[in-house]
């Protein structure tokens, strides 16, 4: 087991963040929210699957990436991962915990043949995470099909080129035309950039092109949109004019539906923003809003990166913002007057690619054939990165990759950022060019605005209610051991002996509360916990156990059910040809995997009979008294506790160690009534129940009709026990061995499993000899490689074997490099 460091965390904390009301300067606000934003960064996570959709039964292969939300860094708090398989209705499937670092933070799910078809969810998230919300979780809806041998998928014909059945379907529907000024002002005898956006019935995107005309029915200008129903257009609004605009699809009806835009102010505040390099702002005023003056403040994930006065009473206010330092990502422009309060806002996207190369030693191969794949991952001046990356190489025409609507790049820096539904996220990054610069703006114009409430939220202070989890955490509560509704603050140690010592001790919170987190082990690992009550009064910890100690998991958070929703199916017949793959590679799996062991006749003569003087929880091997207690007739009336004061060896122990009345011990009740040691003899005992030690209190509720028998022992067979073992100690039994009603006060285990470790992605090695290779070779996931190691160049490769399908492959490499850039690309070969 590896330990990396053991963090105990007792209490409940509430950060201190710089207050509101101290706030009198544009420095001192630019000073609180970057404080604030420090305390109160977030984490982010993207999870890479293998494919896009399933068919129960398969393997969902996956690998996790979690950085630092603010930079993309690896430098976060938490490093375990919770991964969730949600149902349609919102229930847990399967659950692994990753180690979100190193090799092992890639993870698999075995789909169980009986799931029931339909829109499943994969979610991840950290612990620290649940402070912010489950909005900022990693969630991907994944859609599995079950396959019905009697019914199976036929082929269908598309209906029209280019076209999908649906979007054909669809096309006499209901549309609404939006309109999104810049800055959301529309202003009189300005210049005016207006985003505009077509959404259908069924709230997507659609292409469109439109007409704009003024209310005496002149056209102003045309309109075009991109593919996901985006565009925009300039327009000079005139003295109480209005304006509306007609979609050109609609043009030759009788009466087309007008759109009308909002109507334009009198007078405002805007601001005009053009990207190129750097950014060029605009401030423009036509109102009083600016007259003592004001800021303009630039930031992304709410810090603050540069900041300008505005002077007062100007008009206009040409401003440039150098971008060579700054993150890809979001950046909001937000425009304050003299009291600091927001009037505006602009948000605009900026975005370098970040260049990673994927090389093929030919295009293409024969079956079984090696084939060698290099990636090169290079900064825009070509210099060697390094980072994390993962790979998927999968059957293009069983796997229609276009279902996938994101990737790491959109999530990370685009998903996580901004709110509400973003159509196929990962579009504006594929082959990305001034057209796809031009739509992320467009995408900004008409999703980015909002209410400008982050200023305000910044002051906010966080309510932990979830700690950061650098390991595996382990979680309990001590209550009072004869009233469970009681809290118990205790001191609490955890020792495991498996594969390295353990053994920290902290003390409880008030209500009894502790966690122990930092610990790094990918198997079964037992732990014990011990507990010791703290004294309120005494103000220290005492030797009185009668504590109950309860082991818990957090509960998971909840989850809605996976709204009802066509499902779009994959382009062509690629599902049907994906089907009749699946069932081919169960037939080869049955017909070469089927292996059939016949034992010889095994007769059972007796069963072993259980030893009542071996329990498993006796470690000695020597004693130097044993009472039996079924043949003392007379201990059956007594508890423990008399029952060892009576007797002449067990006496000897206690007076030795000073536990007998006369030998200079104690005893009093402390302020719960329970019995504890204050004075004389040693304060811990030399008894132990079951393999543990017991207290008092526990001796005395506890009868000799629950014993089976009693050793006493010598200080070397004691020892194995209790380091207090130089007078002997006395080890009691019970009748089953330890396996009865009762509960040892202070005392509890738990088999905790770690991090999960995944399975191995199966790859031939062609160029081995091998007796399975008899057998055909078809693969729908050609390779997964989770964990891309990169040299001092920047450069990777990694090697593998075609199958026996004539098909066309697609590979995939996504990853993130150490000073948080994600990348992704893909490149295709041919199986001949």
């Amino acid at each position: 087991m590896k330990l990396l460091r053991l963090i105990p965390f007792v209490l409940i904390t509430v950060f201190a963040l710089t207050g509101w009301e101290e706030v009198s300067s544009i420095d001192q606000l630019i000073k609180m929210i970057n404080t604030n934003n420090r305390l109160k960064t977030n984490d982010a996570i993207y999870v890479h699957t293998d494919k896009p959709y399933y068919m129960a039964g398969e393997n969902l292969w996956f690998k996790v990436y979690l950085r630092k939300a603010s930079t993309l860094l690896g430098d976060q708090w938490s490093k375990a991962v919770h991964v969730e398989l949600l149902s349609p209705s919102g229930e847990i499937v399967d659950e692994k915990k990753i180690y979100g670092k190193g090799d092992h933070s890639n993870g698999d799910f075995k789909l169980r043949t009986d799931l029931e078809e339909g829109r499943y969810r994969l979610r991840a998230y950290t612990s620290w995470m649940r402070n912010f919300g489950d909005s900022n979780f990693f969630n991907q809806e994944i859609q599995i099909y079950q396959i019905n041998p009697d019914s199976l998928r036929v082929e269908t014909p598309v209906l029209e080129a280019g076209t999908t059945n649906e979007q054909f379907l669809n096309r006499k529907q209901k549309y609404d035309l939006q309109f999104f000024p810049e800055s959301g002002q529309f202003i009189e005898n300005l210049s005016t950039k207006i985003g505009i956006k077509l959404v259908n019935q069924n709230g997507y995107g659609e292409k469109f092109s439109a007409k704009v005309y003024d209310q005496n029915d002149e056209l102003i200008t045309k309109v075009e949109s991109n593919d996901l129903g985006m565009g925009n257009f300039f327009i000079h609004a005139s003295n109480n004019n209005r304006y509306y605009a007609i979609l050109d699809r609609d043009a030759n009806e009788k009466s087309p539906k007008r759109y009308a835009l909002p109507e334009a102010q009198k007078t405002g505040t805007t601001l005009f923003v053009v990207k190129r390099k750097d950014l060029y702002v605009k401030v423009i005023s036509s109102n009083d809003e600016l007259k003592e003056g004001g800021y303009l403040l630039a930031s992304s994930d709410n810090k603050v990166l540069y900041s300008w006065k505005c002077p007062a009473d100007k008009k206009l206010i040409p401003i440039k913002m150098p971008l060579a330092d700054v993150n890809n990502g979001i950046i909001k422009l937000t425009l304050l007057n003299h009291k600091l309060e927001p009037i505006v806002e602009r948000v605009v996207f900026h975005y370098t690619p970040q260049g990673v190369k994927l090389g093929l030693d030919r295009d293409a191969y024969k079956k079984r054939e090696k084939v060698e794949l290099s990636i090169d991952l290079k900064d825009e001046n070509g210099d060697p990165l390094s980072g994390d990356a993962s790979v998927a190489i999968v059957d293009q025409k069983l796997v229609d990759l276009s279902q996938k609507k994101n990737n790491i790049i959109s999530q990370l820096i685009l998903t996580n950022e901004l709110k509400g539904n973003i159509e196929n996220p990962s579009w504006y990054f594929e082959n990305f060019d001034v057209k796809k610069e031009y739509a992320l703006d467009d995408l900004m114009l008409t999703q980015g605005y909002r209410k400008i409430n982050w200023i305000e939220d910044a002051k906010d202070s966080l309510d932990l209610k979830f700690i950061p989890e650098p390991g595996i955490s382990l979680r309990g509560r001590t209550s009072n051991f004869w009233n469970e509704k009681k809290y118990q603050k205790s001191e609490i140690t955890m020792t495991s002996l498996d594969r390295g010592l353990i053994h920290e001790s902290v003390l409880t919170d008030d209500k009894g509360g502790f966690t122990f987190t930092g610990m790094v082990f990918f198997d079964s690992t037992n732990f014990i916990f011990q507990a010791k009550k703290f004294s309120d009064r005494r103000q220290k910890v005492t030797n009185n156990t009668s504590v109950k100690i309860s082991i818990f998991e957090l509960e998971p958070p909840l989850a809605s059910p996976i709204g009802e929703k066509k499902a779009v199916l994959p382009k062509g017949n690629s599902l049907a040809q994906f089907e009749k793959e699946i069932l081919n590679i169960e037939k080869i799996d049955r017909a070469f995997n089927t292996k059939t062991i016949i034992l010889d006749e095994i007769e059972i003569v007796d069963e072993a009979e259980l030893d009542d003087f071996q329990p498993s929880s006796k470690l000695h091997s020597n004693y130097t008294a044993r009472y039996v207690t079924d043949s003392l007739a007379y201990a059956a009336g007594l508890s423990v506790w008399q029952f060892l004061q009576q007797e002449m060896r067990t006496s000897q122990v206690l007076r030795r160690s000073g536990l007998m009345a006369g030998s200079g011990a104690t005893f009093e009740e402390d302020e719960n009534g329970q019995t504890i040691v204050t004075s004389g003899g040693n304060q811990e005992l030399p008894i132990v129940l079951d393999g543990f030690q017991v207290d008092i209190d526990m001796l005395q509720s506890m009868s000799m009709a629950e014993v089976g028998f009693i050793d006493v022992l010598d200080m070397t067979e004691g020892s194995i026990y209790t380091s207090n073992s130089l007078n002997g100690v006395i080890a009691i039994y019970t009748s089953q061995g330890g396996g009865g009603s009762y509960v040892v006060k202070g005392i509890d285990s738990i088999i905790s499993p770690g991090f999960y470790t995944s399975r191995t992605f199966y790859q031939p090695k062609y160029d081995v000899q091998s007796d399975d290779h008899a057998k055909p070779d078809h693969r729908i996931t050609l390779l997964w490689e989770p964990n891309i190691t990169f040299d001092e160049n920047g450069k990777a490769n990694i090697t593998f074997f075609t199958d026996d399908k004539a098909t066309n492959y697609q590979v995939e490499i996504e990853g993130i490099t150490t000073s948080g850039k994600p990348f992704y690309n893909t490149t295709s070969f041919t199986n001949n």
